[in-house]
């Protein structure tokens, strides 16, 4: 029997697209403090989270654009469909060849990460997202609106949850949701002195809950 393949770490257009914002943080940072950069890629229904730091040779090969017909990445196309290596303008080397065909995996370097729960993995054991559509669970909207009526330290240590939070994304005006996010961040920093929830952000989030 034909052995099956394992699935692909990361395509061309992930690699594109993670060299483009490292190259943007060390523009802005400095190319010491912009190098310390790890790419995440995130399925947002379920968590599943991939990292990977890119070379210093593919993220100039980025720069340069010597990148050449990228593929999308699965959500696009069927994943048999999609081929591992990277096509380039120009030759490069490779193990002592030249070759117009790079294998994607070659632009990574191997990192190693400890498993974190961090400030936003929510403290509710129970998915707080329905998995059909990603909205918000009826159980996460009846918290959230208990917390609403308690206090703002209870609403945003409740919206500290990566999932809820992309729930909402769904159906708060993006200028709203950039102030929640905001309070959240620094809240779940430790600035809980002061960090208050403006009243009508409260009840444009209530008539969402209630929606």
């Amino acid at each position: 029997p034909v052995a099956k393949a394992e699935p692909q770490a990361v395509f061309g257009m992930d690699i594109a697209t993670g060299a483009s914002l490292q190259i943007q943080n060390m523009k802005s940072l400095g190319r010491l403090e912009g190098n310390k950069f790890v790419t995440l890629a995130m399925d947002a229904t379920t968590g599943a989270t991939e990292a990977f730091q890119l070379s210093d040779v593919s993220v100039q090969m980025v720069h340069e654009s010597m990148f050449d017909s990228l593929v999308p990445p699965p959500s696009v196309l069927a994943a048999d469909n999609i081929p591992r290596t990277v096509p380039m303008k120009h030759a490069v080397l490779v193990d002592g060849r030249e070759t117009t065909e790079l294998d994607s995996v070659l632009c990574l370097v191997n990192t190693a990460m400890l498993s974190n729960v961090g400030n936003y993995a929510g403290k509710s054991a129970a998915s707080s997202v329905k998995k059909s559509n990603a909205g918000l669970a009826n159980k996460a909207k009846k918290t959230l609106l208990n917390a609403l009526e308690t206090d703002d330290n209870k609403l945003l240590e409740e919206l500290c949850d990566f999932n809820i939070l992309v729930a909402l994304d769904q159906s708060i005006p993006a200028n709203d949701m950039e102030a929640l996010c905001g309070l959240v961040k620094k809240w779940a920093r430790g600035q809980k002195q002061g960090t208050t929830v403006d009243p009508k952000l409260k009840m444009k989030l209530k008539s969402c809950l209630e929606s």
